[in-house]
């Protein structure tokens, strides 16, 4: 059943001195629900553009976004949005930022106080409760954040760059984090990376983003999301199929950053 669908998705940013900078052009495509689609470009292709615009953020300047059936016009309830920091509330602890969401939907103490555990426990933070945001770690900080967005039960998922900012071995525990939860919730989730690697890892759908404008250059269906919930991801991301595809997508991206920078064809 498609869950999402983008149809001839643009955008156009206007500059102070009367320019112009299209960001997006004729973005199309449909998703069904429960899958992982991670986006993946050189810088300036529009990924987070397009991240922004689904989650309502940013109006297209022209085509749409459809979210089962209703078109996306703002931000909503049906849209959780992840971001490299965790853009935590620092004043309030784990607890309170988990229970934030349900709370302003006036769901009852004891009913916030149940989705609060269950969730923390989900993440690997039972018993945190009670700390101060402050005093985790960023790959904690992370599972906050994977926790408040779950406490509203979006229907899409959004994440920008959700593990950028963490340590190489913190960020493969957190890979393994967002596929559990994917495979638990059986929520839609996209993913912005600049990781050739997390992208192969955590999508179960890949998409190459062009730019000047940006647009889908080449999509994968991809086995290795499925693959890590039961094997062994240094030995999955190490195999040949893995790397083969790897070195594919890397070439691909490899032209792309040549053009752009009016290099190809040049002896370095």
């Amino acid at each position: 059943m498609q869950n999402l669908v983008a149809d001839k998705i643009g955008m156009i940013y206007k500059l102070p001195d009367g320019g112009s900078v299209e960001a997006l052009k004729d973005v199309s495509f449909s998703l069904d629900r429960g899958r992982i689609l991670t986006l993946l470009g050189p810088s300036g292709c529009g990924k987070t553009t397009l991240l922004n615009i689904l989650a309502g953020f940013l109006a297209p300047t022209s085509g749409k976004a459809i979210l089962q059936g209703s078109e996306i016009d703002g931000p909503g309830q049906d849209r959780g949005m992840v971001f490299q920091q965790g853009a935590l509330f620092e004043w309030l602890s784990v607890a309170e930022n988990v229970g934030f969401g349900p709370k302003m939907n006036g769901r009852s103490s004891s009913d916030t106080k149940k989705i609060v555990d269950d969730l923390l426990s989900t993440v690997g933070l039972g018993g945190f409760g009670d700390k101060a945001v402050y005093e985790l770690s960023g790959g904690m900080q992370q599972r906050v954040a994977l926790a408040r967005c779950l406490a509203n039960d979006p229907e899409l998922i959004l994440m920008d760059e959700p593990l950028g900012a963490l340590d190489a071995l913190t960020r493969e525990k957190m890979q393994g984090l967002i596929l559990k939860l994917w495979n638990e919730t059986g929520k839609t989730v996209i993913l912005v990376t600049h990781s050739v690697e997390e992208a192969l890892f955590l999508g179960d759908k890949l998409f190459v983003m062009a730019p000047r404008p940006g647009r889908i250059e080449k999509e994968y269906e991809l086995p290795f999301a499925k693959m890590g919930l039961t094997e062994d991801p240094r030995k999955l991301k190490t195999s040949a199929e893995f790397i083969d595809k790897r070195e594919e997508i890397l070439s691909l991206i490899w032209e792309m950053e040549e053009e752009i920078m009016g290099r190809r064809g040049e002896v370095v």
